[in-house]
């Protein structure tokens, strides 16, 4: 044991890099911060597929589709000397087929939401690849709450811990309000899937039409055609596309609205405190373990029957999602799109509340959700798992 202390302890990472969202961006963020902040870890990266270009800067990434790749995961899985992190597999049948093969030592999984996505009945493999894995993180409380109410997974398996992200190193991304006074941007970025309730954002533009309101959305998605026909006939609504710098797009905005249907967390709100860009969100699962109303930003209630058209290969709707305040499971609703207009031109006249909801969330973001606080959080949890395994 006293040996083992002197020697770099090996971490194995198994995380798909194929498409941008919350998970990798928070991956790469702490992979960033261990190559400034060296450990007693040495850390290996497995994916499956292809390598988004945002990511081609990640070292030594093994695609387990060449044999000798998976061979090698396959070894660290069995191994003492290598905790295994899987990211987001907790509900994978191809997962619980490998894993049944091996006699497992220290598995860590790492819940971010597919959860959500998961049938209640269909409980086998969460239930498996719990039993298996030393320890479940969740990255939210109500992460949590999906995992243990939907799927019975014992609440001692689970540690929540939050996302983190870096501080900014250019200053000039901060968002001072020197704006264009005569219009107010809005502004959406992620993907253009069903959980991110798009379609309702773009209703509500109808009922701004002769406000100086202009809404601005960011991504890419299965349903991107979809939105664009929605909104032909809206001169206050523009597309742009998939976009690499993030900080830049949400610190030319007066206001973000996240109008999820469903949200474990929601990363773009902690991007948005880091551009003191102030947010208006949907009071769902996660996002108030950012997003306190009120004080670092504004949230609305869900209340209205979800009209989407499901497009083949969208992320389907969730069985369930959390409402924060009782923290039960409830059938899954959209915000009412007159309402959010209402509420976004109610905002654009307030401009020093705005302006106290951004510092409010910057401040808490810079003091809890750093990837200072997420890299400590997280080698406790490896610690633990060599040394008292």
């Amino acid at each position: 044991m006293l040996c083992m202390s002197y020697k770099k302890q090996t971490i194995a990472h198994f995380i798909g890099l194929s498409g941008i969202g919350g998970v990798q961006s928070n991956f790469i963020e702490y992979m960033r911060d261990i190559e400034l902040h060296p450990s007693k870890y040495h850390h290996k990266v497995y994916t499956i597929g292809s390598i988004d270009a945002h990511y081609k800067y990640v070292d030594n990434v093994f695609d387990i589709r060449k044999i000798s790749n998976l061979y090698k995961l396959m070894l660290d899985i069995v191994s003492q000397n290598v905790i295994v992190h899987f990211y987001n597999n907790l509900s994978s049948f191809k997962v619980v087929f490998f894993l049944a093969l091996l006699p497992v030592r220290k598995l860590v999984v790492h819940e971010r939401g597919t959860i959500w996505s998961q049938k209640s009945a269909s409980w086998m493999a969460p239930r498996f690849v719990a039993w298996k894995a030393f320890i479940i993180i969740s990255n939210s409380f109500a992460t949590k709450t999906m995992l243990v109410k939907k799927m019975s997974i014992s609440e001692a398996k689970i540690q929540v811990l939050h996302n983190g992200v870096s501080p900014l190193s250019n200053f000039d991304y901060i968002n001072y309000y020197k704006k264009d006074n005569f219009i107010f941007y809005i502004g959406f970025i992620g993907r253009l899937d069903t959980p991110k309730g798009v379609h309702v954002l773009i209703e509500a533009m109808r009922y701004l039409i002769n406000s100086n309101i202009r809404l601005i959305i960011a991504g890419s998605g299965i349903l991107e055609n979809s939105l664009k026909e929605q909104a032909s006939d809206l001169e206050n609504v523009s597309f742009i596309g998939r976009i690499m710098d993030p900080y830049s797009f949400l610190s030319d905005l007066d206001l973000l609205v996240v109008p999820s249907i469903r949200e474990p967390l929601g990363n773009v709100c902690l991007e948005a405190g880091l551009c003191k860009t102030p947010v208006l969100a949907t009071n769902i699962d996660g996002i108030p373990e950012i997003i306190e109303d009120g004080v670092t930003g504004e949230l609305i209630d869900a209340t209205d029957k979800i009209l989407i058209n499901l497009l083949d290969g969208a992320v389907p709707l969730p069985e369930f999602v959390v409402n924060p305040v009782n923290h039960k499971l409830q059938e899954p609703k959209q915000i009412n799109s007159f309402l959010l207009a209402g509420k976004i031109l109610e905002l654009s006249k307030r401009p020093k509340r705005l302006a106290r909801y951004a510092e409010n969330l910057h401040e808490k973001v810079s003091k809890y959700f750093s990837i200072s606080r997420y890299r400590s959080e997280l080698h406790g949890i490896y610690h633990r798992l060599f040394f008292e395994d």
